[in-house]
């Protein structure tokens, strides 16, 4: 699972999580255009200072296995709320002459372009046609036919979630996307698959061949009178968690409310301890509203429904193909 950063501080920081689950986690190193204003103009431009720090990062982040690639770094114009469109197009270039740099150590760039089709083609192209660059996703693509036209030439890969399934329209475009230089993703905690959304309606029920059935062990658990909600306990085979907890109609887990989670985590631990019994990932719960890793097989179902992929093999292969795109885009065995 790779992890991104948004920026200087996030980028070290996730040497502690990536630590802690090795092999489960890497993590990327960068600056979002959404943070640059904040990261190297406040209060006063800083850029020396802070690519020095982030070029460390990287280079001990690369040394130890921890990082990845570089990012996320890129344009947005839909939220020159946050950074001026002067101030993104420095720090991009900024950033990528730091990604030339360090082309030793491998690390393809993790990109993020939002309404800024032209500008990012103009700074980007002459880096990879120096060869400074050693390849790269645009993660999160939402552009148009006509911008995945001018795109492809770059020889990067495409990376959809859910606000890449939102209208006819990204439907159509995620469909021109070439599969061997696809890559699909959540973005979670954003970037959710909504109703409301196009790609919605090729999302099945559970369970599926996406989501195969999970065995769930038979658990009992005798309410007490010391019992007070949200104390409702597993029941024979029908899980329900302990708060009002619904079972998801496309998951086999449930969800519960933000506020309820730590109840829930805590009621689970002392189950455990009260019968000995595993509660295994039943123990956490998903949390109702919130993008989750978990439904990164739905962004699967919606892409192999607009290619209408329905045999076993047509999605099997599908699968592979966007796993091992991201395995080499980012060198993970």
């Amino acid at each position: 699972m790779l992890i991104t950063a948004s920026s200087i501080k996030e980028s070290k920081e996730h040497f502690d999580l990536v630590k802690a689950h090795p092999e489960i986690f890497y993590s990327t190193a960068g600056v979002h255009p959404c943070t640059v204003a904040k990261e190297f103009y406040a209060p006063v431009p800083l850029y020396d200072t802070k690519l020095a720090t982030l070029k460390d990062i990287i280079e001990e982040g690369a040394t130890k296995g921890y990082i990845k690639a570089i990012g996320e770094i890129g344009l947005d114009y839909d939220r020159l709320h946050y950074t001026p469109k002067e101030q993104q197009l420095e720090a991009f270039e900024r950033q990528l002459q730091l990604a030339a740099l360090l082309k030793h150590l491998h690390l393809p760039l993790f990109l993020h372009m939002r309404a800024a089709c032209d500008d990012f083609i103009r700074i980007l192209k002459p880096f990879i046609d120096r060869g400074d660059i050693v390849g790269g996703v645009i993660h999160s693509f939402t552009g148009s036919l006509e911008e995945l036209t001018k795109l492809l030439p770059l020889g990067l890969f495409f990376s959809v979630n859910g606000c890449s399934l939102k209208t006819q329209e990204n439907l159509e475009t995620v469909k021109h996307i070439p599969i061997n230089r696809l890559m699909i993703e959540t973005d979670a905690p954003w970037c959710e698959i909504r109703k409301s959304h196009a790609g919605y309606h090729y999302i099945l029920r559970y369970p599926n061949i996406y989501y195969p059935e999970t065995a769930i062990n038979t658990m009992e658990h005798n309410t007490t009178e010391t019992d007070t909600d949200p104390a409702k306990v597993l029941t024979s085979n029908k899980v329900i968690a302990y708060t009002k907890g619904k079972l998801d109609d496309n998951l086999p887990f449930y969800s519960v409310k933000k506020e309820k989670f730590n109840d829930v985590v805590a009621l689970g631990s002392r189950y455990e301890e009260d019968t000995g019994t595993s509660l295994d990932h039943w123990k956490y719960p998903l949390v109702k509203s919130r993008n989750e890793p978990v439904n990164v097989g739905h962004v699967a179902q919606v892409v192999c429904g607009i290619h209408g992929f329905t045999t076993e093999e047509e999605i099997k292969s599908f699968i592979d193909t966007v796993y091992d795109n991201s395995c080499q885009a980012f060198n993970v065995q």
